[in-house]
């Protein structure tokens, strides 16, 4: 029997490699998602990763059509590689999401927002939608959304290490746990350093440039190329392909292509069981159901995006018949 599609590969050097699900997130727009994934459905608090793009958006079509949607319990935080996206949601925010700064929204007992292309955009589209899961104590905090950035640059060897999120090689971004955050993280773009490589061996085979990335030895890490090609320990890493690495590493070395643009998102375990159904993050059965609930009927809870052009919004599907069950971050 084959193994289940987002089934997790182990790697000779004891990494574990995570494929790409293939994953629709609105009527027109389809994503790779890394987490949650069988057997790997946290790395720290960062319970969900997709991807989109790169994309080709040609003059008068739509791009990224997602209307608004409700959350409850989350930090959601855009990277943008290429491209815009339109953020709105219910406190009247109207805001663009741009490569090098951080978009981060906290739900917190609830809002709502859509996510769309914006006019006179410029014909591409690549990021990674990232969401948080908010530790108990502050989970039902009020709702919040702000743009952070420019990411801090920190070299580092081979690479250079664009830090959005918490801290790395002891250079810290403009969001950290107090300052935006609620818990021990990291969030970097690691760019391969320029090579200086003969044209015949361009010309023949994939220049790889060696880097040597810093960690936290307390955290566990997911590593994701964006573009182009990553090495580790022997193991091809692509734009499909992932790899966790356990805590207890206090670096990691790599070989990258000179295009290689990497995702490296870490964190303290988090140490509290969750429930993810739809866009919540929950505790039990009950408060998912009670969130479905108020979304669908339109309650104050979670207001409302008055400024969305056409007044359309998502509602939240049919729960399944069995009760859902909180799980921890690795099963």
């Amino acid at each position: 029997m084959d193994a289940p599609r987002d089934a997790p590969r182990d790697a000779p050097t004891g990494l574990v490699v995570l494929d790409a699900i293939d994953a629709q997130i609105s009527p027109r727009d389809a994503v790779l998602r890394f987490l949650p994934h069988r057997g790997r459905r946290m790395v720290g608090a960062w319970c969900f990763v997709d991807v989109y793009g790169p994309w080709a958006i040609g003059a008068g079509e739509p791009g990224m059509t997602v209307p608004p949607h409700s959350h409850i319990g989350l930090q959601t935080l855009s990277w943008v590689l290429d491209g815009e996206v339109l953020h709105r949601d219910s406190l009247g925010t109207t805001a663009t999401a741009s490569p090098g700064y951080a978009a981060l929204m906290t739900a917190g007992l609830g809002i709502a927002h859509s996510e769309n292309t914006p006019d006179g955009h410029c014909g591409r589209l690549h990021g990674a939608q990232l969401w948080i899961a908010l530790p108990d104590a502050v989970r039902a905090r009020p709702p919040s959304f702000e743009l952070v950035g420019p990411a801090t640059q920190v070299p580092i060897e081979g690479a250079t290490a664009h830090v959005f999120a918490g801290t790395l090689a002891g250079r810290s971004s403009r969001l950290t746990e107090g300052s935006g955050l609620h818990s021990p993280l990291v969030g970097a773009e690691l760019r391969a350093s320029p090579l200086q490589v003969p044209a015949a061996a361009e010309a023949h085979e994939e220049a790889m440039g060696p880097a040597r990335v810093p960690l936290e030895a307390a955290y566990e890490h997911l590593l994701l190329p964006l573009t182009g090609t990553a090495r580790l320990g022997g193991h091809v890493l692509q734009t499909r392909v992932a790899a966790y690495l356990p805590p207890g590493r206090d670096a990691v070395e790599l070989e990258l292509s000179p295009d290689a643009r990497v995702l490296l998102l870490g964190g303290l375990p988090f140490d509290e069981e969750i429930l993810m159904w739809w866009n919540f993050v929950a505790r039990t059965h009950e408060e998912i159901v009670e969130a479905r609930e108020q979304w669908n009927a339109g309650s104050p809870r979670f207001g409302e995006v008055g400024h969305y052009p056409d007044g359309s919004r998502l509602a939240a599907p049919p729960l399944p018949t069995v009760r859902l069950k909180p799980r921890g971050r690795a099963r």
